[in-house]
């Protein structure tokens, strides 16, 4: 399995296209993606609409929650410490494959997003496994990385350092 991804993203008086719904499904066929969950959620005046979509079927699913249940055991184990820690550990991890407690957005938790939303916005929340990154992910391991931190650069978010920037000189002057 490659890295996964969650995405959250808002959008203000939302027009649709199909063109994000279109590029998901080009790189998923491509096998550049593989759509772990995608919840569209949009506002209208009336009522909350949520559209569901997921490149799984309920078996892969499930494969997904139990490896992410053993890691989170693993996680909390090794945070816990000891025999009782492994243990707190493995019943950490068993309620987050079977999808018990707090781990993880609930779709009440979801709809409570919209809450704040105002009538014609549209939420995106899209979990997405990076397939293409599986091999970069083994010779990274391979050759012992260790993750550090991760981050995207994006055009708005150089636009909002050019401003900081800016803001800096101004005040120096």
């Amino acid at each position: 399995m490659g890295p996964i991804q969650i995405l959250l993203l808002g959008f203000e008086d939302f027009q649709a296209t199909g063109g994000i719904a279109a590029e998901l499904e080009t790189l998923s066929d491509a096998g550049t993606i593989r759509v772990v969950d995608a919840r569209f959620i949009l506002k209208s005046d009336d009522e909350v609409v949520v559209v569901r979509a997921s490149d799984l079927d309920d078996s892969e699913r499930a494969d997904l929650r139990a490896a992410a249940g053993a890691l989170i055991g693993l996680g909390a184990g090794v945070v816990l410490g000891g025999e009782e820690g492994a243990a707190a550990g493995m019943i950490l991890g068993a309620d987050a494959a079977l999808g018990v407690g707090e781990i993880g957005m609930s779709g009440d938790d979801i709809l409570a997003l919209s809450d704040d939303m105002q009538t014609g916005d549209a939420l995106l929340l899209l979990v997405i496994e990076n397939v293409w990154a599986t091999g970069l992910r083994n010779a990274l391991r391979e050759a012992g990385a260790v993750f550090a931190q991760q981050d995207y650069v994006t055009p708005e978010g150089l636009v909002a350092l050019g401003g900081l920037l800016g803001l800096e000189v101004a005040l120096e002057q």
